[in-house]
């Protein structure tokens, strides 16, 4: 069977015993030759453009007025248990936040109307109500975007 380079296909590689070729292009590991014929990304970022479009982002839950009223309850409630530091520190009052948070993707179509529903769980250390936010362990949350709150009970 006769084809492009038959002639040659099965010859090895040329060995140049001491020669200048040979010192200044030695034998290539296989290690480096794979490298040569590793897969790249042409497009730097377009997979993960891509998987960022996968996201199931969903609309804000507009609480109902009796829904936002026992939030509201609720939040007082906790702000007189944790309005200062040491008080915080005492109760060290456990809870449990489902909030939204708008998608922040400039280049999502979701982007800043649609977003993700989010838990946090952990020390309610304060109740803001002049900058109407909480601080559940280390996150900051808007009172806006609570959809729950549920008190899971105190760390001691």
């Amino acid at each position: 069977m006769e084809f492009a380079y038959s002639d040659i296909i099965g010859l090895r590689r040329p060995v140049h015993d001491g020669d200048v070729f040979s010192r200044r292009h030695p034998k290539m590991t296989q290690l480096n030759r794979a490298k040569i014929f590793a897969p790249f990304a042409a497009l730097t970022g377009f997979d993960s453009a891509v998987r960022a479009k996968e996201i199931p982002y969903v609309p804000r839950h507009i609480l109902d007025p009796e829904e936002a009223y026992a939030l509201n309850e609720m939040l007082n409630g906790l702000y007189l248990r944790t309005r200062t530091g040491v008080l915080a520190r005492m109760n060290r009052i456990t809870v449990k936040v489902e909030y939204f948070e708008v998608c922040t993707d400039v280049n999502n179509d979701a982007y800043g109307r649609l977003g993700l529903y989010h838990t946090q769980t952990g020390i309610l250390w304060k109740v803001d109500p002049v900058a109407q936010t909480i601080t559940v362990g280390d996150k900051v949350i808007s009172f806006s975007d609570i959809s729950t709150l549920n008190i899971i009970g105190r760390s001691v």
